[in-house]
């Protein structure tokens, strides 16, 4: 009898720590489902629409359609990063910072997982934005879709030092669809926000490709760095970033303004002494306080909405 009950407390501690592995298993795919879509990124897309959006809106704010807009953006952002993840695993797993991502890692049983996801992902979005949103908004996430996706991730990326140049459009078309989402008119502003997206992306991931220059070498992209050099590169960075915030100066005042001046003092300031001293450590805080600023730029817009319609 004794040993009656060791077997069934031995097949019950079995079965008890094979739910569990099944549990932790299942956990483990839920994050890298999560991991695909590149949740940072995405998040920085996301806010930069909704900001343009809630700064068009003025005193005329539709919580609704800034929701509705925030679900689209996160539906095809987060599903061109896991279209990306499958195209770049090859990539991915030759560099040091990329290699534990879950398809270079073998978490996925089937890569074509990250394909198939992706794919649900930026048609959900889609076909959201198509029922609920203008005809504009669907246009503009259709051609950041476009441009992320065959354009940079196919064509540029592998090919050209000006890959982020001409990639980072994409950038600019969440700020468009924010835009469109909540005017049908066309002024300077949106226009120069677009342009501020475009003239910082280079400016933000040279300096980030700065700091994993070795890493880039490995996985043989031409990123900008690895082809002029770490000594020329900060010049290029800087220009980018004086474009930045002088076209940033367009689309704000006030209260705003006075954010946009500030914080684009600093994030200038950075990209000096990296011009001055390149170094990975500058390029570092450079590329830290590049994203900084950008957001106190949004977070600006929103709170000269708050105040005085744009």
């Amino acid at each position: 009898m004794s040993g009656n009950r060791v077997a069934v407390m031995e097949r019950r501690h079995v079965i008890v720590r094979q739910d569990w592995l099944h549990r932790i298993a299942w956990q483990q795919g839920l994050r890298d489902l999560v991991t695909l879509t590149k949740p940072g990124v995405t998040a920085l897309l996301v806010f930069t629409a909704v900001t343009t959006a809630w700064a068009a809106s003025g005193p005329w704010l539709s919580a609704t359609r800034l929701g509705l807009l925030a679900l689209v953006g996160t539906l095809t952002a987060g599903g061109a990063g896991a279209i990306n993840h499958y195209f770049d695993q090859d990539l991915d797993a030759r560099m040091p910072r990329t290699a534990h991502r879950p398809l270079p890692a073998g978490r996925l049983p089937v890569p074509e997982i990250a394909l198939v996801w992706g794919a649900l992902l930026c048609t959900a979005g889609l076909l959201l934005s198509v029922r609920t949103l203008p005809p504009e908004t669907t246009f503009f996430v259709l051609l950041g879709l476009v441009i992320y996706i065959p354009v940079y991730t196919w064509v540029l990326k592998r090919r050209t030092p000006l890959n982020v140049v001409i990639g980072g459009t994409a950038g600019c078309c969440p700020v468009l669809a924010g835009w469109a989402a909540v005017r049908a008119d066309w002024p300077l502003v949106p226009l120069a926000l677009a342009a501020l997206v475009f003239f910082w992306t280079p400016a933000h991931f040279w300096a980030y490709a700065m700091v994993h220059r070795e890493g880039y070498r490995r996985a043989d992209l031409p990123m900008l760095p690895n082809v002029v050099g770490l000594e020329a590169a900060p010049a290029y960075i800087l220009v980018h970033a004086l474009l930045a915030v002088a076209v940033s100066l367009v689309a704000v005042r006030g209260v705003a303004a006075v954010i946009a001046v500030l914080s684009g003092l600093l994030f200038l300031g950075a990209c000096l002494k990296l011009w001055r001293a390149p170094s990975p450590r500058r390029a570092w805080k450079a590329y830290k306080l590049s994203n900084y600023y950008l957001v106190l730029v949004f977070l600006g817009l929103v709170l000269q909405a708050m105040v005085g319609w744009v």
